[in-house]
């Protein structure tokens, strides 16, 4: 693993600003399938101001009657901090593959809160961020003639997505067609350094999720009919297989 501090100490930087930014969001893209984003606080009736200035901001709670909108502070922005930064010391160097990999890290805290909110994973980001990431990579296949590693990143993104698919059909509900997306996005980028990561990723998200079920279950906060969300254990899963990446790398010229 390369470190190139000064871009790690940015990207931490950069993560937890994002973090901070997304409780608003969360809050205002929590709503069932189907439905708009909130326009205005679901406890006061409080409209939201118009433009981005109703969807950026830093407070976590309303003005007017001071409930939370949306997730804690405490958590989204020490874990937007820790993904964009083990995600840039794992992926030093790698110029454009680095930057999807930055995107993935601090839009997925955004999914990770709406997922536990509301257990969605709604399409508009996830169908935005898989064009990024598509348009990242082929950047970094033109600029680095790593034309293979792009055709190997499109496979393993169809191949997740084609295997937690087949899972949210066969399970009933257990895993969604949503989740099934946000693999395929993360198969992007794993499947650029191989297939490897890309089976680990998978294998993990399944790993985490079943062990935090077993941990619910024994606490009796779901039902064995329950469902969880899985958007957080497939982010999970992708950060630990690029820190696995970043450990096998070697060190950027």
């Amino acid at each position: 693993m390369a470190l190139d501090s000064s871009v790690t100490m940015l990207s931490l930087a950069v993560g937890a600003l994002f973090g901070a930014l997304t409780p608003r969001v969360a809050y205002r893209l929590s709503v069932a399938w189907g439905e708009p984003a909130l326009v205005a606080c679901a406890e006061c009736g409080t409209p939201f101001a118009a433009g981005p200035a109703g969807w950026w901001r830093f407070a976590a709670r309303c003005a007017s009657c001071g409930v939370r909108q949306g997730p804690s502070l405490w958590w989204t922005v020490p874990v937007g901090a820790l993904a964009a930064g083990l995600t840039a010391a794992s992926l030093a160097g790698q110029g454009w593959v680095l930057a999807a990999g930055l995107l993935l890290s601090m839009v997925g805290v955004l999914l990770a809160a709406i997922d536990l909110a509301v257990q969605r994973l709604p399409d508009p980001i996830v169908w935005r961020l898989a064009v990024a990431v598509v348009g990242l990579l082929a950047l970094a296949a033109a600029t680095g003639g790593n034309w293979a590693a792009y055709g190997r990143a499109l496979g393993g993104g169809a191949a997740l997505l084609a295997g937690f698919g087949l899972m949210a059909l066969l399970t009933g509900g257990q895993i969604g067609l949503g989740d099934a997306k946000v693999a395929g996005v993360l198969g992007l980028l794993l499947g650029w350094y191989g297939w490897g990561p890309v089976l680990l990723g998978g294998l993990l998200a399944l790993l985490l999720n079943g062990a935090v079920a077993v941990v619910l279950l024994v606490l009796r906060r779901i039902s064995w009919r329950g469902s969880l969300p899985m958007g957080p254990s497939l982010l999970g899963a992708a950060l630990l297989a690029v820190v696995t990446i970043g450990l096998l790398l070697p060190p950027a010229a």
